[in-house]
């Protein structure tokens, strides 16, 4: 394979990763949305799902002229998505949170690792489309004070925390077997690029008061 041809390979297969995470985020924070207890929360939440379609239509229009079998790329990564809705299911609105909070801006974190190290090109595709940090106040907004006044609570969501964290993890390595031309721009050392995911959960964590 010429350099070239292996380096369109990486670029295709994140500006692939990044529109279906895309959709992901999107169905994640529309579940939110459904499920929330109050109006204000469902506005929110679904503002922010919408705006997950808009951000991505630069790298799908770009994709659908000029990746070949783009749909059939994007169905790539699908399982990796659903699988993560499967085996995390919250059981209250308190877990539906943590989810989000850890789940999401998992998913954003190994996005923007990934483009850091790929071409210019792919990066216009998506600059300025990496907004969870509002989603982070917000969340914060939502359960600073709950955990605050009830410890029980605060204990039972670590533990979700650390359990969802988990299984991003699992699905992070999955996804660098399953498409292993994403590994260049892991600067070939996915272990490393994990504890940089790890650290950043941490610190989110901590903003909670959660032990990660």
């Amino acid at each position: 394979m010429t350099q070239i041809a292996h380096e369109a390979d990486a670029a295709h297969e994140y500006i692939g990763l990044f529109v279906y995470a895309s959709v992901g985020a999107f169905g994640l924070l529309s579940q939110d949305a459904s499920n929330a207890p109050t109006i204000g929360e469902r506005i929110y939440l679904s503002r922010m799902a919408s705006a997950e379609l808009e951000d991505m239509r630069r790298a799908e229009r770009y994709g659908q002229q000029s990746v070949a079998d783009f749909d059939a790329l994007l169905e790539s990564y699908r399982d990796l998505i659903s699988d993560f809705l499967l085996r995390a299911v919250p059981r209250d609105w308190w877990e539906r949170l943590v989810r989000s909070y850890v789940g999401y801006h998992t998913l954003e974190d190994l996005l923007v690792e990934l483009v850091g190290a790929a071409p210019g090109w792919v990066r216009e595709l998506t600059e300025g489309t990496f907004n969870a940090a509002d989603h982070t106040e917000w969340t914060v907004e939502q359960l600073e004070s709950v955990l605050a006044a009830e410890p029980q609570l605060a204990a039972r969501l670590a533990l979700w925390g650390r359990r969802v964290m988990g299984e991003c993890l699992l699905l992070v390595q999955r996804l660098f077997i399953e498409h292993p031309a994403l590994v260049e721009y892991a600067g070939g050392d996915v272990q490393a690029l994990i504890g940089r995911l790890q650290a950043d959960h941490s610190r989110r964590m901590n903003r909670l008061g959660l032990a990660a």
